[in-house]
């Protein structure tokens, strides 16, 4: 039996992604964050639901493509994607270090 793979849609660049936005002085620009260890970070969800229930109702988003949120974030120095991640908070009384 031959089996063939297909590159997934999302990271092949197929399926628009829903992208956080905020207002800059320009207009809309999309929103960058850290991972764990420090690095920038381009951030996009699969569906609006997944990005509501992360960041709430209010937030605004835009739909691009893999490839173009990455075009637009590696010149900010961010050249990883995270998509539909997970958020967590430190526990109330949590020292900062």
């Amino acid at each position: 039996m031959d089996v063939t793979t297909r590159p997934d849609p999302v990271t092949a660049g197929l399926r628009p992604l829903y992208v956080p936005v905020r207002s800059g002085p320009a207009g809309l620009v999309i929103r960058l964050w850290r991972t764990p260890s420090g690095a920038r970070t381009a951030v996009a969800f699969t569906t609006d639901q997944r990005l509501r229930a992360a960041l709430g109702p209010c937030q605004p988003w835009i739909r691009l493509s893999p490839t173009a949120l990455r075009r637009l974030a590696e010149p900010l120095g961010a050249t990883g994607l995270t998509v539909d991640p997970l958020l967590f908070s430190r526990p109330t009384g949590a020292g900062v270090p």
